[in-house]
């Protein structure tokens, strides 16, 4: 990973895979396996659950609604995690509680399929040692406090300052809206910002469309291309995991 060496007053950086690296695995294997934790976690608290299938199936419906809402109403903004998991329960016919539930399924499996990229971690430091400001910029339906909770916990000790999100601000780096939201509230010239990320869109083109300078940190090509694998068979079992929901929703005991 190279990093470079320039003068800057501040080091933004994006959150999922720049700070934190996401594992092998696509993102419907990951939202089978908290749909997984999440019925366990259901039937262990409520005595019967949806099957994960059938908390799998709920998810892909109500956040492709969310947004496909998004983008007609304020195609700049971006959905709040809190209100899919409303929409969820209301899909699942579950109770307010459940939604707590829900969450902390997110969070259980997050935590294990995350990992704190260390040699920017430790980069960052020094940089905050030198007197740089650190902060993180994500376009992510999570809040900045959820955010926060991942970082403390993957890396205790992290320099990050400040925490924006696009879910917090309704505002996203796609469009460049959430650049023009730091660099409200961060009160510097564009050119003293460094924004380190993945995305070439997010991160590189509409980060430098705000005036700010760019490096593009990009994972490995082995990670990437057993992503894409997985996504191939996610994609094979998609329809046995719809299969399972609709043949039957609820399961009892943990």
């Amino acid at each position: 990973m190279h990093l470079p060496e320039t003068a800057a007053r501040i080091v933004s950086c994006d959150v999922f895979d720049t700070l934190l690296h996401r594992d092998h695995r696509s993102e419907r294997c990951r939202f089978h396996d908290i749909a997984t934790v999440a019925s366990r976690a259901l039937a262990a608290e409520h005595g019967t659950a949806p099957r994960p299938g059938a908390i799998y199936a709920a998810r892909l419906q109500v956040q492709r609604a969310a947004y496909r809402a998004l983008d007609l109403a304020n195609p700049s903004g971006d959905v709040r995690f809190a209100d899919m998991l409303a929409a969820m329960t209301r899909v699942l016919s579950l109770d307010d509680r459940a939604a707590d539930i829900l969450y902390r399924a997110e969070i259980t499996v997050e935590l294990a399929q995350l990992r704190a990229n260390t040699p920017l971690m430790t980069w960052l430091k020094r940089r905050a040692q030198a007197g740089d400001r650190i902060i993180a910029v994500s376009d992510t339906y999570h809040r900045g406090a959820t955010i926060a909770h991942l970082l403390d916990t993957l890396a205790p000790g992290h320099p990050v300052a400040h925490i924006y999100t696009s879910a917090d601000h309704d505002a996203t780096k796609r469009t460049r809206a959430l650049f023009d939201v730091v660099l409200r509230n961060e009160k510097v010239a564009p050119a003293e910002i460094l924004h380190l990320g993945d995305d070439t869109l997010a991160d590189v083109t509409m980060a430098a469309a705000a005036g700010l300078r760019t490096a593009q940190l990009l994972r490995p090509r082995h990670v990437v291309l057993r992503r894409r694998l997985d996504a191939v068979r996610a994609r094979a079992m998609h329809r046995h995991w719809i299969g399972v929901a609709r043949n039957g929703t609820r399961r009892t005991g943990p």
